[in-house]
């Protein structure tokens, strides 16, 4: 079962209380399916779940009994399983569930529990989310402009930063940030998926910051070794020229050091000394190095 699936799975036991929501739910259902829309009399699904609850919720709220059925997919292109499909029985029955939202969204869509419900209903029909181990988004494929624009509203007013995009002619909300998605699987009710999503990301950044960590600790392990080979370069070539003997004497000793241990730090060199010095000291006795074998 896919992350997606298991969230709608949980949105579809979630029941509204109110006859408000129950209104403002079944708009989300029956608005994004297009069954409200013109030339759209049925809505066809994998899921079951979701079928069974357009055809109660149409019948309980709107007083239409649509059919729903079962159809096998087409095996012949290796699909297996069954469709359901929601159908409008006639036109009557569609203008007398079109005439329950005849005040419009903005009469519907009042209520922050209202506009919580409506988004259920929408995700329920054409909202997807990308399972958290590889990547936050979830998007609504609202379809038409129309549609597109009262997901957007619905969501810009519970304060969800959303996104609209125009994608082969039709037209997608989606949301990217972890914290958005969260507070509106949340709202919708599919607790359960948020709570796992934020589990998820919790491991994923501890990952991002151990990685981070090592990166850091390796680019800073290769600064050092850089820096040491050209040292250690130049103290050969004092050394080349006239033995240890060349090397003023308050040098001699961090050259020897430098020379032994190529691999330690300014700050373990420090230690190292006979009289220990600042790490700043001896990074400027070994820039003095370099710039006698310049």
């Amino acid at each position: 079962m896919t992350y997606s699936s298991m969230a709608k799975g949980e949105l579809c036991a979630v029941r509204p209380e109110s006859k408000c929501c129950q209104l403002a739910e079944a708009y989300g259902l029956l608005l994004c399916s297009k069954l409200l829309s013109d030339g759209h009399n049925s809505y066809s699904t994998d899921n079951k779940k979701i079928a069974t609850l357009i055809g109660e919720t149409a019948a309980a709220v709107c007083g239409v009994y649509a059919d729903v059925l079962t159809l096998p997919k087409n095996s012949s292109g290796g699909s297996v399983g069954n469709r359901f499909v929601v159908k409008m029985p006639n036109a009557e029955q569609k203008k007398i569930m079109c005439a329950a939202f005849a005040g419009g969204n903005g009469g519907i869509l009042e209520k922050e529990c209202c506009i919580n419900s409506f988004l259920r209903g929408a995700f329920l029909v054409c909202g997807t989310v990308t399972e958290p181990k590889k990547d936050y988004h979830l998007e609504f494929l609202a379809g038409s402009e129309r549609r597109s624009d009262i997901l957007f509203g619905a969501m810009e007013r519970v304060g969800i930063r959303s996104h609209k995009l125009c994608r082969n002619e039709r037209w997608v909300i989606y949301v990217k940030d972890a914290d958005g998605i969260i507070n509106l699987m949340t709202r919708m009710g599919a607790v359960y998926a948020a709570n796992h999503m934020e589990q998820t990301r919790e491991i994923r950044d501890c990952r991002n910051n151990a990685n981070r960590r090592v990166n850091c600790d390796q680019a800073n392990i290769d600064r050092t070794l850089s820096a040491s080979e050209q040292q250690c370069a130049a103290i050969r070539k004092l050394i080349d020229g006239g033995g240890m003997e060349a090397i003023p004497p308050e040098l001699r000793e961090i050259a020897r050091l430098r020379l032994e241990n190529p691999e330690m730090s300014l700050r373990e060199l420090s230690e190292s000394l006979s009289e220990p010095i600042s790490r700043s000291g001896v990074n400027h006795r070994l820039k003095k190095l370099m710039e006698l074998a310049e």
